[in-house]
């Protein structure tokens, strides 16, 4: 098989999941050796504010799948080239949910800090995402349970980046990873079986229904080493960096 793109998370998987973290130089060389033979893109939950320091790093020229799938960006000039938003319905449901927590939560492009506690948060005319940020692991299974009842929405559970807890992330039902990468991939004219997905978390079972093989990384969760063709070393371990070397031929 000839691949022609890979597609990879950025915390877990490019970067240590830290609030800090930044790729190896040994990822930003093997990049910039390989990104002339085959497309790299990134497909992040973070939002283009805090992700274009770690892509300007790496120097990536291709499309980049941002904010939980719900934009894709040119990484040099954070240019939308598509973008899919949450109704004001759904919106207002789910800061209903919200209300009883302190959480922070964040909208659209906020980094931490500039976003609003969840008892105090109002409904924005255009959110393309929201981030619940650094709930508890028992609040955030109430959480994500209530808003499987609300319709037209996804919610993933993740690692939180920023601090300890989990960050949940919440999108139109189809602004997933999934659905962005479909539309990536139309953009730079590229067939799904000819594409690597490489991932870490649970919310990259998504990344992972977009590709034709699916890559999990050492420190990867069980459940997303479960769906995976592949798994590669961890992080820590430049996993990405090998499987790049193995397939940009």
């Amino acid at each position: 098989m000839h691949h022609k793109a890979i597609i990879f998370d950025l915390d877990g998987t490019a970067i240590p999941n830290a609030r800090n973290g930044l790729p190896s130089d040994e990822l930003v060389s093997t990049i910039q050796a390989s990104k002339s033979r085959i497309k790299l893109c990134v497909a992040t939950g973070r939002p283009i504010t805090n992700a274009k320091p770690i892509l300007d790093v790496l120097d990536l020229e291709s499309p980049c799948v941002v904010s939980a799938g719900t934009q894709i960006v040119d990484p040099k000039t954070e240019e939308i080239l598509w973008e899919a938003a949450l109704d004001q319905q759904s919106v207002e449901e789910i800061l209903a949910i919200c209300k009883p927590y302190h959480y922070e939560i964040l909208m659209r492009n906020e980094l931490m800090g500039e976003g609003t506690r969840a008892n105090e948060r109002v409904a924005d005319e255009h959110t393309n995402v929201l981030y619940i940020m650094g709930c508890a692991e028992a609040d955030a299974e109430l959480i994500l349970e209530k808003l499987g009842e609300v319709e037209n929405i996804t919610a993933a559970g993740v690692t939180s980046w920023s601090h300890e807890g989990i960050d949940i992330h919440v999108t139109d039902v189809n602004a997933t990873k999934e659905h962005a990468i479909a539309k990536l991939l139309e953009i730079l004219g590229i067939e799904k079986k000819n594409t690597i997905g490489v991932g870490d978390a649970n919310n990259d079972v998504h990344l992972f229904k977009a590709v034709g093989h699916k890559v999990a990384m050492g420190n990867g969760t069980e459940l997303l080493k479960s769906q995976a063709d592949e798994i590669c070393g961890s992080v820590e371990e430049d996993g990405l960096v090998k499987l790049i070397r193995k397939y940009a031929t």
